[in-house]
């Protein structure tokens, strides 16, 4: 097992049930369930992936990508990692494409500083130029405006890292930025929300637990210190999260009293704050995966205190924390797909990539969630949407597209 947690409390705790804002809801398993530890996770439109890991009962590393699709709740294995199997690279995801830096490729052995980019178009894996700091695995990564970043982390439980790189996807490139403001850690998350960059938690060299949070703004190539959160019992490491809107979810892993723990929580970007969700059903897990599509964050698998491998995958909904209308942008700037004018008033046009041009369909949602009816004219990658009897107001365009679907907002003025 990689000692990304030093200490295992052989316990469980219990928690009195919280009436906390959000609900969870089990979804389908994974179809393989002996991945457990050091997974990664991310979204790609309107799909959730996640894959490579070990099974520490045996030490086995995996190789698999797994797709899940939310609207049918269910599963697809997609084209195996083509590099060593792996444990705990980080991932940022920009347009189509999903990258995965660096990781270790041997139990207690290797780190590597590779980078590897897969094409969810194409279901195919390709190398790409090396990460330029030291080999290490538990770094962590964002992607703001079209570039990736990428830091922290350690090799194994020596050399921990403070430092932090951006890799622009157009020219093969990475650029080292500013060092992240808090203590070299590993195991920390990380986020992008609204053009800037964030990190919580992790652990240091002295197997210290943190439950800061880290602002990073590209503009001034700075790290803002944010509120921590509040409770002095749940720094996490090992912890797990999503964005939806402006709001990051994030619990679970191990807390400062080394106490596998349930609790999850909202950190507001817009005001600086925390507020406890409701927990994680079952048993308390670490290291296990999570992304966001659309609306719902989504949260599993890993191990608990024991070393047991859980196959549980939730759905979580924050309700008034958060709708489609606001959530929608989420998922807007990974499609490629422009809209313009928008707001417009009699007319807009619709322009697809090329990756996105085969088989399109439009459908049209207003805020009560009723399909309206549109007039839109086109072929190929233009289309032309006429307001006709549309009234004022925002809505949702559904794009579907070489069987995805996308999800744009819309807003008609006078």
């Amino acid at each position: 097992m990689k000692k990304l947690l030093l200490l295992l409390i052989v316990y469980t705790t219990s928690f009195a049930t919280l009436k906390a804002q959000g609900t969870w809801a089990p979804r389908a398993s994974l179809p393989d369930s002996s991945m457990d530890q050091g997974i990664s996770g991310f979204s790609i439109g309107n799909y959730g992936y996640t894959g490579l890991g070990e099974y520490n009962s045996i030490a086995k590393y995996f190789d698999y990508l797994w797709q899940f699709n939310p609207a049918t709740n269910s599963w697809a294995q997609k084209a195996n990692f083509p590099g060593s199997a792996r444990v705990a690279p980080a991932s940022f995801v920009i347009g189509n494409n999903a990258y995965l830096v660096t990781g270790s490729v041997a139990n207690d052995g290797k780190c590597v500083k590779e980078c590897w980019e897969y094409n969810s178009i194409t279901n195919t894996w390709k190398q790409k130029a090396s990460f330029p700091g030291g080999a290490r695995t538990y770094a962590t990564a964002f992607s703001i405006g079209g570039k990736g970043y990428v830091g922290t982390g350690a090799n194994e439980l020596s050399d921990f890292y403070k430092d932090f790189y951006s890799y622009d996807t157009a020219t093969d490139t990475w650029t080292k930025i500013a060092d992240f403001g808090g203590i070299a850690r590993s195991g920390a998350n990380g986020f992008a929300v609204n053009g800037k960059g964030y990190v919580c938690f992790g652990q240091d060299s002295n197997i210290f637990y943190y439950g800061d949070m880290w602002e990073y703004d590209t503009g001034t190539n700075s790290w803002t210190r944010k509120n921590n959160i509040p409770s002095a019992g749940t720094p996490h490491l090992a912890a797990n999260g999503f964005v939806i809107c402006n709001n990051i979810y994030v619990g679970g892993g191990v807390d400062s009293a080394n106490n596998f723990n349930h609790t999850f929580w909202k950190y507001s970007t817009t005001q600086d704050s925390w507020t406890q969700v409701a927990s994680v059903p079952g048993i308390a897990k670490a290291e296990g995966v999570a992304f966001a599509i659309a609306d719902s964050g989504y949260y599993g698998f890993g191990l608990d205190s024991m070393a047991v491998t859980y196959n549980i995958f939730d759905r979580f909904y924050g309700g008034d924390s958060c709708s489609i209308l606001t959530g929608v942008n989420a998922i807007n700037d990974i499609s490629g797909i422009s809209i313009y004018p928008n707001p417009f008033t009699r007319v807009c046009y619709i322009h697809l990539p090329d990756n996105l041009t085969m088989s399109s369909s439009f459908s049209l949602i207003d805020v009560e969630g009723m399909e309206q009816k549109i007039d839109i004219q086109g072929n190929s990658s233009s289309y032309t949407l006429q307001r006709g009897n549309l009234k004022d107001g925002i809505y949702i365009l559904s794009i579907k597209c070489n069987e995805q679907v996308f999800h744009k907002k819309l807003i008609i003025i006078n």
